[in-house]
């Protein structure tokens, strides 16, 4: 039996505890930043306000306008 140094006991033991935790992967630097970076947060926050405004001046351009009651309309004949 022959001796290992420390330095080849701790890579045996990092070699052996991957193959138990094989998903013990270094941690991500971006894990704090959100799902999405910014330029696809930006791309999609302007995607939606475009979408948006273009919906609300097709409401707009649709709105007739609400109807006049009757009562205005006979007080005007007066």
């Amino acid at each position: 039996m022959t001796k290992k140094s420390d330095d080849e006991k701790k890579k045996e033991v990092e070699r052996i505890a991957k193959h138990i935790h094989p998903h013990d992967d270094e941690p991500d630097p971006t894990a704090y930043m959100g799902n999405y970076n910014f330029p696809q947060m930006l791309f999609a926050f302007c995607l939606g306000f475009a979408t948006m405004f273009v919906l609300a001046v097709d409401e707009i351009n649709d709105f007739k306008g609400c109807p006049i009651p009757d009562y205005f309309i006979e007080e005007g004949k007066k």
